[in-house]
Parts: structure tokens; sequence; C-alpha cells
């Protein structure tokens, strides 16, 4: 079989087609060719570089010409590309670490790999960029405020007396981070990074306000980063809080990661090209929004919006989307009208762009089935697996090991078979990383870390 189809002989396979995969085509329709031709007319989707700033929009249906009458579900793909931003323009980074010395933080190693990984960190700073670092158990306490690259010994030395104990106030120590960055003086990439390895039990634990107070100054150009190390951490307090901040979250499965992660934010961090970048899509009449894959949109009357917050030099984001199509008319028809908002973080200049987003209705199978956009599909296949990867790890988080293999295999199956719909052997890899998540999980014996690090990957196949 090469489409999805809702009429199957397999019940699991027509639950995952009718649930998680367009209906690329409906009975009616001819057989698509395993590799898939191009279009015969031109083809009804946008690009629009914007003209004065450095993040670029492209957006589609994953198929350009629809079938009458077929009720078809589709992907809209938009992808938000970034320039590379060279080195002799990278900006000061204002860089604040919270770390986390509760008393769970005194095993395995952990604290001083974290003291290992703050001391490198310092040491890497450039001549305009500044640290600081405060550190939380019960409360929060500043250790050193904004110092630069030549306070690098003074650093090291009080990093190195860090010592662990008492509970884990995550807020004290990412409103004390805040702070240390809000002087509106301070002039480049402001970043809060939140390390931690627990559950927050001190100060204020609710998730929902954490996140909230994540995000409450990112319009002053303060962002927040998650790194959870271990196992103990909730991973998904610290991807909401990344999120809502427009950071980046990690999970840190060994301690001797931390120095790389710690390096890494540093590099692009100062190589942002978008600060508090939006994604807004305006959906047209007969559009029918059915879900977006692997973020949390805000979601209106009209269409939907999606905050992606700093997008860094070179790098390349999507948000993938499920939508219902009216195909009853034939002709060329509406989809969506998408703009991307962002900050330029160089001058502070508001900018945006816009595409607008169209499809042709025909009565003519076989243009239908040649218009197959094999890019756009690919990127949408991969994000809606990536939903079935994170709702396994749930499954196996709550102890239904059978049950979180059963969504991986239809993960599986659903990549094998759109890859060779879109002629897309990176689905094939994919689909073979699901199988070898499937012998992890059957192997487990808690699972802590097979979730977390499955959690993770979904992240990042739905978004990049």
């Amino acid at each position: 079989m090469q489409r999805w189809q809702l009429t199957t002989g397999l019940a699991a396979s027509a639950l995952l087609a009718a649930i998680f995969v367009p209906s690329l085509v409906r009975q009616s329709a001819p057989t698509v060719p395993t590799t898939p031709q191009p279009p015969t007319t031109t083809p009804l989707v946008a690009a629009a570089p914007s003209p004065s700033g450095a993040l670029h929009l492209d957006a589609g249906l994953d198929q350009g010409a629809l079938l009458q009458s077929a009720g078809e579900e589709r992907f809209l793909v938009v992808e938000i590309s970034a320039d590379d931003v060279e080195g002799s323009e990278r900006l000061p980074v204002h860089l604040a670490v919270v770390m986390d010395t509760s008393g769970s933080m005194g095993g395995k190693g952990k604290i001083t790999s974290a003291r290992m990984a703050a001391s490198e960190l310092a040491s890497l700073l450039g001549p305009d960029d500044t640290m600081s670092l405060v550190t939380f158990d019960d409360r929060a306490e500043v250790l050193f405020k904004t110092s630069g690259s030549e306070d690098t010994a003074r650093m090291s030395r009080l990093i190195e007396g860090i010592k662990p104990g008492g509970g884990t106030n995550i807020y004290d120590g990412i409103t004390q981070g805040q702070a240390l960055l809000g002087d509106d003086s301070i002039e480049g990439v402001k970043r809060v990074v939140l390390l931690s390895d627990g559950m927050a039990n001190l100060g204020v634990t609710d998730p929902v306000e954490l996140a909230r107070i994540s995000g409450s100054l990112v319009s002053a150009g303060i962002s927040v980063s998650g790194l959870g190390l271990g196992l103990d951490y909730n991973e998904d307090l610290l991807a909401s809080m990344s999120d809502a901040g427009g950071g980046d979250y990690h999970f840190v499965s060994r301690p001797g990661q931390l120095t790389d992660i710690f390096s890494a934010e540093l590099t692009q961090m100062g190589a942002v090209a978008g600060r508090g970048t939006t994604v807004d899509v305006e959906l047209a009449p007969g559009v029918e929004l059915l879900e977006v894959y692997g973020y949390d949109a805000a979601r209106d009357a009209d269409g939907y919006s999606v905050f992606l917050g700093d997008v860094h030099g070179g790098s390349v984001r999507k948000v993938v989307a499920r939508v219902r199509v009216d195909d009853q008319a034939l002709g060329e028809i509406d989809i969506a009208d998408i703009s991307l908002r962002y900050t330029d973080p160089t001058d502070h200049r508001a900018l945006s762009t816009t595409a607008d987003v169209d499809a042709e209705v025909t009565d003519n199978k076989r243009l239908a089935s040649q218009s197959v956009d094999s890019r756009r599909g690919s990127s949408a296949a991969s994000a809606a697996a990536a939903k079935m990867l994170e709702e396994g790890a749930r499954e196996l988080q709550s102890g239904n090991k059978a049950e979180a293999n059963a969504r991986l295999e239809e993960g599986e199956e659903m990549l094998r078979q759109l890859s060779r719909r879109y002629d897309a052997p990176a689905l094939e890899d994919m689909a073979d990383d699901f199988a070898e998540q499937q012998v992890e999980f059957s192997s487990s014996a808690e699972g802590h870390y097979e979730v977390k690090k499955a959690k993770e990957s979904a992240r990042g196949y739905s978004r990049y």
C-alpha cells in the first residue's frame, strides 16, 4: 500500500490514518507513484524572504492540488530559516546561570560536573560578554553578577566553593536570574540558563505559574533555557519554561555533557538572528485546524499562533499543522495567510514578513497525485510521528509498556509507508530509530531515562 486510506483491513492502521496522518488520497483516488513526480502546473505555495531581516518564511501544503470532494486532510508546513551570523557580527552575550545546589546534586558527581561546566563557560566569555551565577536550594543566592572575561579566575574560585544541600526553590532562582539581566542599559543577548536535577518543592511550585514567570520578560529581551540533569527532574516543567521563555531545553543524560551544552548555548546565543519570533496563521474560510504538532499553539477563531522565541543563525525551524480543507468547488482556493514577527537583535527593530498559501481543487486524479511535495511531506511526516513517540513515552511513564510500544509500532509503520510515498530515505532512518526505541522500552526497568530521551527526541522531530 502506497498511501494512507481510512478503509483498511488493519484496525491499528485505520486508527493511525484517521488520527495522525492526513488522508492523502481517498478511495476514489488513483495509486500514487512510489516516487512522486513534479507538478505539471505552477506550484501553489509561498516563499517570502524578509527584505530587511535575517529570517525567511516559506509555507505550503504537502500536496498542492486537491481532488474534488475527496474530503482530504492535509499537512500545512511553515518553515522559518535564518541567515548565518558571521563571527565578526557575534552579539555580546549576557548570561545568568541559575544552578540547582539542592541536596540531590551531591550524588553521582553532579555538583562536581556542574562546577566544572560553569568554570569552563566562564573561560569562554568574550571581551564584551558577562556572566552571573545564581545558586538555589531552599532560597537563591547570587554568587557573582555581571562579571566579564577579566574576572575568570575570581569566578572559578567562587564556583569551586559551591556545596549542595537543602530543597529545590526554582522560583527564587529563576526570578533572581532574570533580575540580574533586567538593566535596560545591557546591550546584546540576555539569557537565563536554568540547571536543575529535581522537582520544584519550595516557593512557587505550580508549573503554569513557573512557565508564566519564565516568559514574563521575553518582551524585555530576556530568554530562558532549561537543562535537566539526571532522572529526577520534571522534564515537562523545564520544557514548558523554556518554551515560554523563548530559549532551548536539553536533557542532560550524564553530567559530562554539561560543558558541551553550556558551550553550545554560549555560541548559539551570540548568533541569534531573530528574537521573540512568532508565527501567526490565519486560516481561510473552509479550512479547519485539526492539530498543531510539537507546540502549545494559541488558537483563536481564525487560526493559531506559535511562539518560537530566539531563532539562531543558520537554523531552520518548522511548524506543522494538520488541517481539513473544503474541496467541493473546482478552482483555486485560499488556504492560509501567514505572518512571521520578530525583533532584530542588533537594532531592536520590529520586523515581519508574510506568505500566502493556496491550493487547486481539481477533478484530474493524475494532477492531484503529481502535486505531492516530497520535501514538505517528509518534514510533516516526522512531526506527525513525533506525536506518537511522545505519546509512547507518556504511556511508558504511566507503566503501560505494551501500549507504549504499540504507539511506536504505529509510528514505525507510518514512517516506512510515507518514506516510499515521499521518496524520503530520512523517514526510513527515523523508522529504524523507532524500532530501536521499542527495544529500549521493552528492556527498560523503570524507564525514567527512556522517557526523557524519547520526549526530547520528539521535540526535535516536530520542530526541526
